[in-house]
């Protein structure tokens, strides 16, 4: 049985930010998600694993130049 699979702009909506912030986290590697051609999905439990690692700290954001934001 295969999990359900979302669009970047679907998780954008569930998580609460915009679709070019889900980019930014797949484009970082901070996010998986699996690649059919030119598309992108993402599924349940690579949400979990993301929220996961965000609340463990195991994240640094490296997106400012003034260093890494913990």
């Amino acid at each position: 049985m295969t999990d359900k699979r979302y669009t970047p702009c679907e998780v954008a909506e569930m998580l609460g930010v915009k679709t070019s912030t889900v980019h930014a986290w797949l484009s970082r590697k901070e996010m998986r998600a699996l690649k059919v051609g030119h598309r992108r999905y993402i599924t349940l439990q690579n949400i979990k694993d993301f929220r996961e690692q965000r609340k463990t700290g195991e994240h640094v954001d490296y997106t400012y130049a003034n260093g890494p934001v913990r």
